[in-house]
């Protein structure tokens, strides 16, 4: 793949290339390094895609913690329903009433979770060789960097293609200002209501956003990965 000076997704790769050169791939990340990035100018219906959603104690990535982890894959713009997993996580000291109100999870269901290095081994293996799709992806990148001991500011080679940045760059071509929650944004485009605040639940619906959104991005024309990430980066 021909490395471009000022292509986003190829200094990404160049990154990956020199970690794996100079043997420094962060531990517990090296099935990501693996994989070669996407050109920007593949098609998405030949990319491989994973929706993934976290429920948390709060948005302090310091302070808080992961509660629970739910996604899905996607090939091109088919949703694999089948390929849904969900998990809660050995946290159940953790919860604060805040964020019980909010996602309703309880105590009882994390003592029985898993662990978070085996909840984030098991995910990132979904992850390596896919695009990932979540709603306001600094939630979920910035916990994966914490599970793996990195620096906030760290760059993973992953592509995240955030819906809640896609949503806002089609309001402001418009000039319109809306609600970005997900599910206001669902209201609008006229998805059915779902159970907010469900990790798997969350992923789906923001899978089903972004097949709305790169619809409406590029209409006739094919849908390509680099004025996507444009957008998001």
């Amino acid at each position: 793949m021909e490395l471009h000076l000022f292509d986003k997704i190829q200094a990404l790769e160049r990154a990956r290339l020199k970690a794996l050169k100079h043997g420094t791939v962060p531990k517990g990340a090296e099935l990501i390094y693996q994989h070669a990035l996407p050109g920007a100018d593949t098609p998405l219906r030949e990319l491989e895609f994973a929706s993934i959603d976290f429920e948390t104690t709060g948005l302090d990535f310091a302070q808080d913690y992961i509660l629970s982890m739910g996604g899905v894959l996607m090939r091109g713009a088919q949703i694999d329903f089948a390929s849904g997993f969900h998990c809660y996580l050995k946290a159940g000291d953790k919860v604060k009433n805040s964020s019980a109100v909010i996602n309703q999870i309880t105590p009882e269901e994390l003592y029985a979770g898993i662990s978070p290095q085996q909840a984030l081994t098991e995910l990132l293996n979904k992850l390596a060789g896919r695009i990932v799709i979540c709603h306001a992806a600094v939630i979920e990148r910035s916990f994966i960097l914490k599970l793996l001991g990195l620096k906030p500011n760290f760059r993973l080679p992953l592509i995240f293609l955030d819906t809640l940045l896609l949503e806002k760059s089609l309001l402001s071509h418009s000039g319109r200002t809306e609600d970005l929650r997900l599910a206001a944004i669902r209201e609008r485009r006229g998805f059915p209501p779902y159970v907010c605040h469900n990790a798997f639940a969350d992923s789906v619906a923001a899978a089903e956003v972004f097949i709305a959104q790169v619809k409406e991005i590029f209409g006739s024309k094919t849908p390509t990965l680099g004025p996507l990430y444009q957008r998001c980066a």
